[in-house]
C-alpha cells in the first residue's frame, strides 16, 4: 500500500472538523476502504500529526489533531491559496 496524500489531507480535515470525539472506525471517506483509512490513521499518528487515544486501536479511543497536525494543515491551506 502506497501512502495517499489526498487521503492524508482528507483525514486531517475530517479530524479537525469533527473534533476530538472521533473514533478510528467512525471515519468514513467516500472512495476509500476502511482498511486504507485505518492504515493512514496509523501513518498520521506515527508522523505525529494525530494522537490516538489509549483504546483507539480497539475502536474505543478518540483521535486528536496535534499541534504538528494543525501546523501541517495550515501549511497545506497556504499552498492551496497560492496555487502550489
Amino acid at each position: 500500500m502506497k501512502r495517499d496524500m489526498v487521503l492524508v489531507r482528507r483525514i486531517l480535515d475530517f479530524v479537525e472538523a469533527k473534533g476530538a470525539r472521533l473514533f478510528k472506525g467512525s471515519i468514513a471517506i467516500e472512495g476509500y476502504e476502511r482498511e486504507d483509512i485505518t492504515l493512514h490513521i496509523y501513518l498520521l499518528a506515527d508522523a505525529g500529526f494525530i494522537e490516538l487515544g489509549q483504546d483507539t486501536l480497539a475502536d474505543k479511543g478518540a483521535l486528536v489533531l496535534t499541534w504538528k497536525g494543525c501546523d501541517y494543515l495550515e501549511e497545506l491551506r497556504a499552498k492551496d491559496a497560492v496555487g502550489v
